[in-house]
């Protein structure tokens, strides 16, 4: 009966063909017999799934950086965009963008804001064969994101099909800053949720013990293991000014202005502008003084 449906009919799924030859078989035994004659519905395939990259351990700084994207929540029913870039070895937040909107252009700046906090103009020195592994979302496989990562000379290297193990780092990260941050505290503005997290990457550079990294701050570990180089040695973490950040140019062009990385520039505090002050935490403060009380 099965091999004489023709036409549109070739559509129905196994639940449907069984009414309509009206057997008296039960739909799961009509189901086991369409794949065996192969009748059931093709299925849309993003490429390969559940592919594992291999795990290789990175030995220093600026050798695989991961980037990736979450979201933040806000207000009633709205949510902001983060874009961050980690270096593996050293775990510190190198790029990142808070931002409205899910775009390519917004995971670019993330890039490039990384680019030129560890190397002069953007451009990492020669030799160097620095991975920059993603995952398949839109954002990183849009042709605007391809080309910033093809004019900085870096090697691109895309996670398998829901495989989230193959990026570890940074996906740790955002567990991190999700619990103790996100979950911590209610934000009602955009302004709000962008503060606190200003407030909350400058603490976990530059203050926040990694048992991973000997108990050091990953700015620390950092700048021991020469991750800075390039660029100098500095005394204080960077707070990296997101409008400052420019478009990677090519070869030739004029280069564009950045702010040093030698440069010392204070962390924000809660309440007020982004990018001033000392580091505040609405409710971890309370938290961290009762602990050394």
């Amino acid at each position: 009966q099965l091999t004489k449906i023709t036409g549109y009919e070739l559509v129905y799924g196994y639940r449907k063909v069984t009414v309509h030859i009206a057997t008296h078989f039960n739909k799961k035994k009509v189901l086991r017999h369409m794949q065996q004659l192969k009748m059931t519905q093709p299925r849309k395939l993003k490429g390969e799934r559940f592919t594992v990259l291999p795990y290789t351990p990175p030995t220093q700084s600026n050798e695989r950086w991961e980037v990736d994207l979450t979201s933040v929540p806000y207000g009633l029913k709205t949510t902001a965009a983060l874009f961050a870039v980690t270096d593996c070895f050293d775990h510190e937040i190198i790029g990142d963008n808070f931002t409205r909107n899910f775009t390519a252009q917004e995971a670019r700046v993330a890039l490039e804001m990384a680019l030129f906090r560890r190397f002069p103009n953007g451009i990492p020195h020669g030799g160097l064969q620095l991975v920059v592994r993603v995952d398949r979302g839109s954002q990183f496989i849009a042709k605007l994101f391809k080309e910033a990562v093809r004019l900085a000379g870096l090697n691109l290297q895309f996670c398998g099909i829901q495989s989230p193990n193959d990026k570890p780092y940074i996906e740790s990260f955002f567990s991190k800053y999700k619990v103790e941050e996100v979950y911590r505290n209610g934000y009602t503005t955009f302004d709000e949720a962008l503060t606190a997290w200003q407030n909350y990457k400058f603490w976990y550079n530059t203050k926040r013990l990694h048992q991973s990294l000997g108990y050091r701050t990953p700015n620390q570990f950092a700048v021991e293991h020469d991750a800075y180089r390039a660029v100098g040695s500095r005394a204080n973490w960077t707070l990296p000014l997101k409008s400052s950040v420019p478009p990677l140019v090519e070869s030739g062009d004029k280069s564009p202005t950045y702010p040093s990385a030698v440069e010392n520039v204070t962390a924000p505090v809660s309440g007020q502008s982004p990018g001033t002050n000392s580091a505040h935490f609405p409710r971890h403060g309370t938290i961290h003084n009762n602990l050394t009380e």
